[in-house]
């Protein structure tokens, strides 16, 4: 689930690096599951991820806290909207459906241009309109009309929804502050997430790990946190600023997909036709989306 993406060329390494980051992202709710089976339940898996990354950030973040404050209000609110994004849906999947979860998150090119629109008064073009309507088409097929108007039924839905629309206004709100590095973005991101897991952790009454069980989840925590999220979330930062906008918007639906095929073979959760409509409106929204910015990046 990364963000903040910026222009600057094309290359086929920082690609790789994109695509590599997306796949990353859509394999990282089996990782978080894992962690919820071993003992650490609820937002206990979030807390430990996201402590261990800010921890081992915490030596780059002590010797650059300047530059993180001449950031400004837009840098600590695109960081924190990131970082809480995460957290809520780390939540979403281990209660609810990953595809569903995963696919209403992707409507966040929707609340992205209505963002876009109000905060940096920018034009909604046909693509844009074109690529509103299709996701919003893919939601409402896969949220059915069982029960008349097609809304979330689940806390898991609703918190989708809501992770999609932290993610776009943490991404309109970086647009504003692009100067900035995206490594302090980062820095600010898991500091917020660390901070909303352990808030949830505390007004929850889901009961915490024992020692034997926080012993038992440490390696797959460190390797999840080190070797896993902190590297992917690097990663996309440096590609996405080497690429233009449409190539970044593509490469990145490849998150979407690798959590559909994943949650289809290793999960029994149900995977129908409404769910494959469903992915096809919403990858066809992010082509959309992408469209006006692929055009712009092949004139001379």
């Amino acid at each position: 689930m990364p963000g903040f993406v910026h222009t600057r060329g094309g290359a086929r390494l920082p690609s790789l690096a994109v695509a590599f980051a997306a796949l990353a992202w859509g394999l990282w709710w089996i990782p978080v599951r894992w962690l919820a089976e071993g003992g650490l339940r609820g937002d206990w898996a979030s807390l430990a991820i996201f402590g261990v990354t800010a921890a081992a950030m915490m030596p780059f973040i002590l010797t650059r806290w300047r530059r993180l404050r001449s950031g400004g209000m837009d840098l600590l609110l695109s960081g924190a909207s990131f970082g809480v994004m995460m957290v809520l849906w780390n939540h979403a999947v281990l209660i609810g459906e990953v595809v569903r979860v995963v696919l209403l998150f992707y409507l966040a090119p929707v609340w992205a241009t209505l963002l876009a629109a109000v905060l940096l008064r920018e034009a909604v073009g046909p693509w844009r309109m074109l690529a509103m309507a299709l996701g919003l088409s893919g939601a409402a097929v896969i949220l059915g009309f069982e029960g008349g108007w097609p809304m979330p039924r689940s806390a898991a839905d609703w918190l989708g929804l809501l992770s999609g629309a932290l993610f776009a206004l943490s991404a309109t709100l970086a647009r504003r502050s692009e100067n900035v590095p995206g490594f302090d973005k980062t820095c600010i991101s898991y500091i917020a997430a660390a901070l909303f897991a352990l808030f949830l952790v505390w007004i929850d009454a889901t009961p915490g790990p024992s020692g034997a069980e926080i012993v038992a989840a440490l390696p797959l925590v460190l390797a999840t946190s080190i070797c896993f999220i902190l590297p992917a979330t690097l990663l996309v930062f440096w590609g996405a600023a080497r690429l233009d906008p449409g190539r970044v918007a593509i490469l990145l639906l490849l998150e979407l997909i690798a959590a559909a095929m994943a949650s289809a073979i290793l999960t029994q959760e149900p995977f129908g036709w409404r769910e494959a409509a469903g992915c096809g409106l919403i990858l066809l929204a992010g082509l959309a989306e992408a469209a006006p910015d692929l055009r712009a990046a092949r004139r001379p």
